[in-house]
């Protein structure tokens, strides 16, 4: 499969219906961050505006991780928002046990696509 370009959603790409929790999951979410040529971790350390290529979010709560970066196996860097904001690496095989507030597990927003920080942080303070 040829991974999209930037400007394309990854709808046509990734189906996630009835995939809650688990290893079915985790393959969607490594699916997602191969499909957007996530760079490995550190590529962007010293970048002032760095570009977040995979949104993962609660459907049913509060909670979005942007990520940043990715090792290629198991771990992601990124920002977690919840009731804080937060800079760090995540766990995939962690985040896909997450069931979220109804149980139907973490969701990646398909129709986001590739962008600066800062610009994915204004566009989740007014709710897109």
């Amino acid at each position: 499969m040829n991974p999209p370009n930037p400007n394309e959603s990854l709808e046509r790409y990734i189906d996630q219906a009835g995939v809650t929790t688990g290893p079915r999951k985790l393959a969607v979410l490594k699916l997602a961050l191969r499909l957007r040529n996530t760079p490995g971790i550190r590529a962007q350390e010293n970048a002032e505006d760095p570009m977040v290529y995979v949104k993962v979010f609660d459907p049913c709560g509060m909670w979005t991780w942007f990520v940043l970066e990715w090792d290629g196996a198991s771990a992601a860097f990124g920002v977690s928002i919840g009731p804080e904001k937060e800079l760090g690496y995540v766990d995939l095989v962690e985040l896909s046990e997450v069931p979220g507030a109804l149980g139907i597990g973490l969701e990646i927003d398909v129709w986001f696509k590739p962008q600066p920080l800062s610009r994915a942080l204004e566009g989740l303070a007014r709710g897109q």
